[in-house]
């Protein structure tokens, strides 16, 4: 994947450039321009809301750790799709209205939270601070029935 990292950069860079060329002969300079800036003005918008969305889950007290990964992860492609706009292009606002799709936003947070890896415990499901054992301490007192630690065991 990051080998292929400056290729994908590149090869978005080309596609933003063609998409520009393209829409402006179609279209002509300045509505081109106006969807520019409409569209960096949009992803502004999705950042700023994303960014609010985060303050709200972080200052929660949501016990419920399904609402909360559910939140993050339409915080997580809100924010993705703000920069994806705020980017000057057609190609990366077309991905961008793409992650703002409902169904494509869901399966996108269920992917990441499968690629998260949820720790694999049986006490994942137990709540915050994991099963709770109630039980006392007796403290014995007495001869050691072990033998000393110089011996050789057979």
């Amino acid at each position: 994947m990051f080998r292929f990292l400056s290729l994908m950069f590149l090869a978005g860079a080309v596609l933003e450039l063609a998409s520009l060329i393209w829409v402006g002969s179609k279209i002509g300079l300045l509505p081109t321009l106006l969807l520019l800036f409409a569209g960096g003005v949009t992803g502004v918008a999705l950042f700023r809301s994303a960014g609010a969305n985060a303050a709200t889950i972080l200052r929660s007290s949501i016990q419920d750790q399904k609402i909360v990964e559910s939140l993050a992860g339409t915080t997580m492609v809100r924010l993705v799709a703000g920069v994806l706009f705020i980017v000057p292009g057609f190609f990366s606002d077309a991905l961008g209205v793409l992650l703002l799709v409902l169904p494509v936003s869901r399966w996108i947070g269920v992917k990441s939270q499968a690629r998260a890896g949820r720790p694999s415990s049986p006490f994942r499901d137990a709540g915050q601070f994991g099963r709770v054992i109630e039980g006392e301490a007796v403290e014995v007192r007495g001869e050691d029935k072990f033998p000393p630690v110089d011996e050789k065991l057979p």
